[in-house]
């Protein structure tokens, strides 16, 4: 019966919205009958010693004078079934001016003895507490009588929430104010023993260990995970659980992403890969990294790319004198500094120059050296794509490795303070061109700050791959899921380490604050992923079914690609540092002599335009460089 009249309610009025003069009709009403009730109020119920005369007369002025303010306000101007703030303000604003009003034709007609002209203050006050009571609350109440005919047409989705806190409780009051879907929160979830058995807006709090009891009890369809800081491999078993029967797993990001403090809908969406691949937050020395950037002319090469942005975002908030971004990319830049744009208005940080320019280009890089004198230098900018550099070899070598011994010879030269050089883990035993250049770029920065006369700190960090990025097989596979698929792998055992975005540049800051020139730092990368479990968890996430839905198809190593990444040469140790996940690699020392005439053969090659002789001085450079998968093996041989 109840659903029949909420259809018949829904189909004669739910698409019809009310005159805005009715409404006004209907406010006038009100203050009529509200008016009648502050006057009996006011004499406390006794009618006979009411003049009828006066009591036609106040009324008359009062709603003239309110009908007016009304009008001037336009409280009645909103659609009621989406009343907000807004449209309450409004409607205060108004009641609020037109009892002034009145007070003051109270004042000016006690003033001039107008006869029936006083309008009892008392009076007013009742008045417009009623009245503004009874107006917001008929606003209301239709909003919420609308928005619940509409919610029971919808079928329900059983949702459970984990995290009984303040981040669950905002989820909640989301996904109550949504009026597109209609969300059921059947249960939250927590680790909290003093929480489990009690209720929050009437639903229950539960331990995780009834997880999967709970999802076939309420036959829930969606979880929503609103801990921060959950455990990854708890994190992970929860969602496996959830693949298993096919429940959609959400996330909400930090309360600083939030807007104006509240979560709103749109925030909270499908769980990302890069959340079950991440580890346990890192902890930083916020103080020494502010110590070291404050006040401070810093440049970032590679700036636009995703580790030189990701990195100028986060230094930006301990607040440096000067940023000089570069970059070759002229649409990435551009692309950035629109995205800066927006997001530092509120920072009122704008010292920041956004330059195209070469690292190959050495005349101009100087002449930005001394027009900018900075005292510390982030070198992001690389060529990084494997397949790519094994066939651009002159390119490899003239940006990778050129380019990085026309920077570092410009910090010395220009009394830098600190030079930081991100490097990678395919320096390690490289197997392409890729890994070499960035090998032979970690040489020369070494080489160079071992000399008596440079007073540079040189600091070189080196980690795997990085989620997201550009280029990151994680983007690969989301555009080829998009459309359906194939998804194409290499090989069913590659493996790769992973660390996201936000954790590599945070790292690359820590190790920046650390103290000894020519140290180069390894970061913990965790234990290796498996590409084609990646791939699974990706498909799954989408919500189809890997091999069914989505089809893998294996395409061999590329050119240049090694099966394992390693971490360490054969030859390398490593030494501990204040930071558990920051080490030292102790690696083999070249001289700063061995190292020039390397280069100058490197510079020569170059000029042939031959790949073979350039790719054979690398290899001397570096005797565990070992083509693997390319035409370059034969060098090897």
């Amino acid at each position: 019966m109840l659903n029949k009249w909420n259809n018949y309610i829904n189909q004669k009025f739910g698409a019809r919205i009310l005159s805005k003069w009715v409404v006004l009709c209907f406010d006038i009403i009100i203050t009529i009958f509200t008016y009648g009730v502050a006057y009996v109020l006011r004499y406390n119920f006794n009618t006979e010693i009411i003049s009828f005369d006066e009591f036609i007369h106040d009324s008359i002025l009062t709603t003239i004078i309110f009908a007016f303010s009304f009008i001037i306000f336009k409280s009645y101007d909103g659609i009621i079934r989406h009343s907000g703030i807004a449209d309450s303000v409004r409607l205060i604003k108004s009641g609020v001016a037109a009892t002034f009003l009145a007070i003051l034709v109270s004042i000016l007609s006690k003033y001039y003895e107008f006869a029936y002209g006083i309008l009892p203050i008392s009076i007013s006050i009742i008045h417009v507490v009623l009245l503004i009571s009874i107006l917001l609350f008929s606003r209301y109440g239709i909003k919420v009588f609308f928005y619940q005919v509409n919610r029971n047409k919808i079928k329900a989705i059983p949702v459970i929430i984990y995290g009984a806190g303040r981040r669950g409780l905002s989820i909640l009051q989301a996904l109550k104010t949504n009026t597109h879907n209609n969300y059921n929160i059947v249960a939250f979830l927590d680790d909290n023993e003093s929480k489990i058995d009690k209720t929050i807006e009437g639903i229950k709090i539960y331990s995780p260990l009834r997880f999967a009891e709970l999802l076939k009890k309420f036959d829930v369809k969606e979880l929503i995970i609103g801990i921060q800081a959950m455990n990854v491999e708890k994190k992970n078993t929860i969602v496996d659980i959830c693949f298993q029967h096919q429940i959609i797993v959400k996330s909400v990001p930090p309360v600083y992403d939030w807007i104006n403090g509240k979560l709103s809908l749109q925030q909270i969406t499908n769980i990302k890969i890069e959340d079950l691949l991440g580890r346990e937050q890192i902890q930083l020395n916020n103080d020494a990294i502010h110590a070291a950037v404050f006040g401070k002319t810093i440049l970032v090469t590679g700036a636009a790319g995703s580790i030189g942005s990701e990195l100028t975002r986060q230094i930006i908030h301990f607040k440096p004198k000067q940023l000089i971004l570069i970059d070759q990319a002229e649409s990435a830049l551009f692309d950035l500094k629109m995205d800066l744009f927006f997001k530092l208005q509120e920072q009122q940080f704008t010292a920041i120059e956004y330059i195209i320019c070469d690292i190959i280009n050495q005349d101009r890089l100087n002449h930005l050296f001394e027009k900018f004198q900075p005292e510390i230098v982030f070198h992001a900018a690389a060529y990084k794509h494997v397949p790519l550099m094994e066939t651009n070899v002159q390119e490899a070598v003239q940006v990778n490795i050129l380019g990085t011994k026309t920077l570092v010879d410009l910090a010395i030269k220009h009394h830098v303070e600190k030079f930081i050089m991100i490097s990678t883990d395919k320096a390690v035993n490289p197997t392409n061109v890729m890994g070499a250049t960035k090998r032979a770029a970690e040489i020369y920065v070494q080489s160079q700050s071992k000399r008596d006369d440079v007073s540079t700190i040189f600091i070189t960090t080196r980690f795997g791959n990085v989620l997201g990025s550009n280029g990151s097989v994680v983007n690969y596979f989301k555009k080829q899921i998009e459309i359906g698929g194939p998804l194409t792998i290499t090989h069913p055992d590659v493996t790769r380490y992973f660390m996201t975005i936000s954790e590599a540049c945070q790292l690359v800051l820590e190790a920046a604050t650390m103290g000894k020139t020519s140290e180069l730092y390894l970061f913990d990368m965790g234990e290796p992923v498996k590409i084609v479990d990646l791939a699974r968890k990706m498909v799954l996430l989408s919500g189809l079914e890997p091999e069914t839905d989505i089809k893998f198809i294996y395409t061999g190593l590329r050119p240049g690609e090694k099966l394992h990444e390693e971490l360490l040469n054969a030859g390398e140790n490593t030494l501990p540092t204040h930071h558990h996940k920051i080490k030292i690699t102790l690696t083999g020392q070249h001289t700063p002599e061995a190292v020039a005439t390397f280069m100058n053969l490197l510079v020569k090659s170059l000029a042939s335009q031959d790949s073979t002789q350039t790719v054979c001085t690398l290899k001397n450079m570096i005797p565990e460089f070992i083509s693997r998968n390319s035409a370059f093996e034969l060098l090897d041989n």
